[in-house]
């Protein structure tokens, strides 16, 4: 019988693909995207149950929706400002994309961002290989390191923010250094070095050792204090630009809230969900900012409900739902020689 294969393998276990292959793992990707939006869509549903359905319906419905729309204006300029950061790694490893390509192919990440811990973005590495023919395992630094600096940068709001207010100081500690805990793997080869040393051989072993090396060759060239700190002067600043999206969205139904604790209920709330692990931090994310919103701030239960729902379309969905278009965008770059299309 033959042994399943997980999704990071499925993603980082190719050695050559095609565009047929790449078609495959994208259609196997977006079920599993729609799966996950059928399990949002369910979550929704209890949070307005909980909330009394007819009322949440009815703070939802009466939203401002010009304020509400900030919430996705705020959300855009987070995504530009990231993008920002991810054109200063591709230009630290000396690749040479085109801008307009470039933009596409980051942008398609989002569509990614329903995938566990955000594994599924390496795809676009696959893509940026076939635009520059430079290694998969040479190009795979610049998604890890993205994901990386965004969840850091999360991190590092949450725990400022909780300081600020003197709130939940300890648990967002603990929760950021376990978040932390999983790229020590990602950016250090010390224990890639171990368990090459220890095991001759194995799944495990196979699986690594087809990109380790060079992987760990282009991570190097990232892995630097400079690099961390120009990172950051991008992904804080956007992060606190998707934790305003919870700001407008409390604002257009009505609640005057003060911003930094709009942005310490997002970013904390945040940070469970992606400590979770578990796609987009559907149900934990949720669930908490429900608890957070209707328990510390003392909004009503329909209140909470409908903010949750509302700022979780901006900040997850609309980012998913955009991501996808470009991500069929990108699907040109895939083209046979002598059939692609100029941009």
């Amino acid at each position: 019988m033959a042994k399943k294969k997980t999704m990071w393998f499925g993603i980082i276990g190719v050695k050559k693909l095609d565009k047929k292959g790449y078609m495959n793992l994208i259609r196997k990707i977006g079920m599993f995207a729609v799966a996950s939006f059928v399990v949002s869509a369910i979550v929704f549903m209890a949070i307005a149950l909980f909330g009394n359905f007819s009322e949440v319906m009815k703070v939802a419905s009466t939203a401002n929706l010009w304020v509400y729309s900030l919430a996705f204006v705020a959300v855009f300029l987070g995504f530009l400002l990231k993008y920002c950061k991810w054109s200063y790694y591709i230009k630290k490893l000396g690749l040479k994309v085109p801008t307009r390509k470039n933009f596409a192919v980051y942008m398609s990440v989002y569509s990614m961002d329903i995938t566990p811990a955000r594994i599924g973005r390496v795809v676009a590495a696959y893509t940026l290989n076939r635009i520059t023919k430079i290694k998969f395992a040479q190009i795979v630094p610049i998604v890890t390191m993205d994901i990386f600096t965004d969840f850091i940068g999360t991190a590092i709001l949450a725990l400022i923010i909780s300081l600020y207010l003197n709130r939940y100081v300890l648990y967002v500690a603990v929760v950021d250094f376990l978040l932390l805990i999983p790229f020590v793997f990602i950016i250090d080869d010390w224990l890639y070095n171990l368990i090459k040393k220890h095991l001759k051989s194995g799944k495990f072993l196979r699986l690594f050792s087809i990109y380790g090396d060079q992987y760990y060759a282009s991570q190097s060239v990232l892995n630097n204090p400079k690099i961390y700190l120009t990172s950051l002067l991008f992904t804080l600043p956007a992060e606190l630009l998707n934790s305003m999206a919870l700001y407008f969205t409390l604002q257009s139904i009505g609640v005057i809230p003060s911003l930094s604790e709009s942005v310490f209920a997002y970013s904390t709330t945040l940070i469970f969900g992606m400590v979770s692990s578990l796609p987009g931090g559907i149900g934990v994310t949720d669930g908490t900012m429900v608890a957070l919103l209707n328990t510390v701030y003392g909004l009503s239960t329909a209140v909470s409900s409908a903010a949750t729902i509302m700022s979780r379309m901006a900040t997850l969905w609309f980012g998913v739902i955009l991501g996808a278009i470009f991500l069929a965008y990108t699907i040109r770059y895939w083209n046979p020689k002598g059939k692609k299309r100029k941009d």
